[in-house]
């Protein structure tokens, strides 16, 4: 059934803030503030894109008090205006959920338990001895390996793989080509050859986890691979054995990190930024955009590596000096050296 709207009181409501205008008036979607129309709800959260409130069309605007009105129109003042832009964006979703029943074509196990209003996609298998929570919604072609459990209300989108012995909080999402607990990259070498190391741990995720689209994480060699309460994944990252993920930690797609590392609470991983084995991430660690980090840190910061896309003969040039930058050093320390014993009237 498609939603009725929202009336801006609702909206009010619903973020906390204070009308302005019309509080009758009824939105029935977001939109950006250049499409919008009389029936879109936008945002404004930041003053570079304070020109556009004049020329909008929409039917309300969210945005702070900081941000003065150059004409009169609908808005809902709020503290922070793109935290009030995802609620609202919840309450008016009419994204389809994946099933709405229990398929004929679905695979139960006999073993399995299977929650209270629970949905299964056709084709999808429930191996044995699983326990499925209530309100629990699988899509197609999934698989849930033996002795998995799913927590209550947690949403598993299409073609999504879950090896045996997963254990899943409540109020998940995952989203299409996610593996849970695929063995994690433990080998040891005899002579060149490579022998199997059997991964004998499991993984468990913590409540409200959300994994993107073709992201992985292994499950454990000995110990758990543990993911915490309300961590955040985005697309095509991966997630090696024996990693510990604290609280409210977010990955941007393309992030990596290697076996046995532990990263702290609410961290910050910007896309394609990769972490090495075994390392320690203190919490609140906030990594940009490519980087590599090789070793712990005990303090919370900003931390960058890499260089920035720039034109093809700079960058050469720039490749070509650091190339010399250990020569550079060399002679520097020499030419330092020789200063310090002239100003002394000495000579080498």
């Amino acid at each position: 059934m498609k939603n009725a709207g929202l009336t801006l009181a609702e909206v009010a409501n619903i973020v906390n803030g204070e009308v302005v205008g019309d509080s009758e008036h009824i939105v029935t979607h977001v939109s950006s503030l250049e499409t919008a129309t009389d029936k879109s709800i936008t945002f404004l959260s930041s003053s570079k894109f304070v020109n556009q409130l004049s020329t909008t069309l929409a039917g309300c605007v969210l945005l702070s008090k900081e941000h003065n009105l150059s004409k009169e129109m609908n808005c809902v003042f709020c503290k922070d205006p793109y935290l009030a832009y995802a609620l609202v964006s919840q309450a008016l979703d009419e994204s389809p959920l994946p099933a709405t029943s229990i398929s004929d074509t679905a695979d139960l196990a006999a073993s399995a338990e299977i929650g209270e209003n629970v949905s299964i996609g056709a084709h999808s298998v429930i191996a044995k001895n699983c326990k499925i929570g209530k309100g629990v919604v699988i899509g197609p072609n999934c698989f849930v390996g033996e002795g998995c459990i799913i927590g209550d209300n947690s949403l598993i989108h299409a073609n999504v793989s879950i090896y045996h012995r997963v254990y899943i909080g409540d109020f998940c999402i995952l989203h299409s080509g996610v593996v849970l607990g695929s063995d994690g990259f433990g080998y040891a070498n005899d002579n060149g050859r490579w022998i199997k190391i059997p991964q004998t741990g499991s993984l468990v995720l913590g409540n409200h986890v959300e994994i993107g689209a073709n992201s992985c994480i292994d499950r454990g060699a000995l110990n758990n691979t543990e993911i915490g309460n309300g961590v955040k994944i985005d697309n095509m990252c991966h997630i090696a054995h024996n990693v510990s993920i604290g609280d409210n930690t977010a990955m941007a797609g393309f992030s990596a990190i290697a076996g046995s590392a532990k990263v702290g609470e609410s961290c910050q991983l910007g896309g394609r930024s990769s972490i090495l084995g075994h390392l320690e991430i203190a919490a609140g660690t906030h990594l940009t955009a490519g980087t590599l980090v090789s070793k712990s840190n005990k303090k919370s910061g900003v931390f960058s590596s890499g260089m920035a896309a720039e034109e093809n003969k700079s960058w050469k040039r720039n490749v070509a000096r650091f190339k010399q930058l250990d020569n550079m050093a060399k002679r520097i320390k020499l030419l330092e050296k020789r200063l310090s014993l002239r100003e002394n009237g000495k000579s080498l």
